[in-house]
């Protein structure tokens, strides 16, 4: 991916460096607890510019080698708040296929910048990474996440039993899909 920085009709897209690792520990702090619903977080942690700033840098090694790509979501206007993220990962290691994850900072959900964001996104990793299809893990209680995925084409596929373990519990997930014949609504 040549470039780094997208603009969609309300949004900068954009992937960070790690000098920047302090606007993303202030996503995750004003987030936190509503993302350690869905995803295994650690707080300490993830609250930490210096755990940020790691994070960036491996994300930066993977991206450079084409494994998974994480893009950063700003109003426009708004440069200095991260407002979400759409990331991109296992490029290529089953076939033609990648793992789409994303997730909005509560003030701004139900606005549309996931669907802006994953429209203008989808599109460009399938040609830049030569990926097909696109997949989606989400939680059955995530039906906000699920409204999304079909409302942009994709189709519930599986049942991932005991999928993910959140706060010590495993947890199944749906597996939703943009297969390669399908363009993104």
């Amino acid at each position: 991916m040549e470039d780094e920085r997208l603009e969609s009709e309300n949004l900068v897209i954009k992937v960070l460096h790690p000098s920047e690792a302090s606007l993303v520990a202030a996503f995750y702090s004003r987030n936190f607890e509503d993302f350690a619903r869905y995803e295994p977080l650690d707080k300490r942690q993830s609250l930490s510019v210096h755990y940020q700033k790691q994070v960036l840098e491996c994300e930066d090694r993977y991206r450079i080698e084409g494994k998974r790509i994480r893009y950063y979501l700003f109003k426009k206007y708004e440069p200095f708040r991260v407002i979400g993220t759409i990331s991109f990962r296992e490029i290529g290691t089953e076939g033609d296929s990648c793992i789409v994850g994303y997730k909005i900072d509560r003030e701004y959900r139900r606005r549309g910048f996931a669907r802006e964001a994953l429209r203008k996104l989808i599109p460009i990793i399938r040609y830049d990474y030569r990926v097909g299809s696109v997949k989606a893990e989400v939680l059955p209680t995530n039906t906000a996440s699920q409204n999304l995925l079909t409302g942009l084409g994709f189709h519930r596929n599986a049942l991932l039993s005991s999928r993910v373990c959140i706060n010590g519990t495993y947890l199944d997930e749906y597996l939703y899909v943009l297969n390669k014949c399908d363009s993104v609504k």
